[in-house]
């Protein structure tokens, strides 16, 4: 068996896999890996989220860069009107606090995750696994045909897990 093919997201950037690959990001601080799996198809898209709310004039380069654009960029990758949103399952990484004593409004990192989870509280994405906010980075890969998820935190405790069951990925016999 060969290796799956790895796509990692740059910053503002979005990548797709269906049925097999890699998806991740290398190095989220404030930012936030926001990754949506449709069990239907086997698929799954990941934005390399930079910033909470969205600019007209950036949004058409790069969605996947604010909260407000990548997360209906996601849902047209993945070909799934907002109506049948509630279908997708959710992985979010990062939107850590780098450099503490900031005031509110340089909460980059909190402010992306509330954001984002607020935007997929409205379109009922049930979030399966979550590793953020906290004083660090973190970089993390999935696998989307076996659902296998690892983070590497650093200077932090890392995680691996299988996500298989709360994706709905089928098991296929050796």
């Amino acid at each position: 068996m060969g290796k799956a093919e790895v796509k990692l997201a740059g910053m503002g950037e979005i990548v797709f896999a269906r049925g097999a690959g890699v998806l991740g990001c290398i190095g989220l601080g404030s930012c936030v890996g926001a990754l949506l799996f449709d069990p239907r198809t086997q698929s799954a898209a990941l934005a390399h989220v930079m910033l909470p709310e969205a600019h007209e004039s950036d949004v058409r380069q790069l969605p996947g860069k604010y909260a407000t654009s990548a997360l209906p960029a996601l849902l047209q990758m993945l070909d799934t009107p907002p109506a049948f949103a509630s279908r997708l399952k959710a992985i979010l990484v990062g939107g850590g606090e780098l450099f503490q004593n900031r005031s509110q409004t340089l909460r980059i990192g909190e402010r992306n995750v509330e954001t984002i989870q607020r935007l997929l509280r409205e379109l009922r994405i049930g979030v399966v696994f979550e590793h953020t906010r906290g004083n660090f980075g973190r970089s993390f890969e999935f696998d989307v045909a076996s659902g296998l998820i690892r983070v590497r935190a650093m200077g932090n405790t890392s995680a691996e897990k299988d996500l298989s069951a709360a994706l709905g990925i089928l098991r296929r016999a050796a």
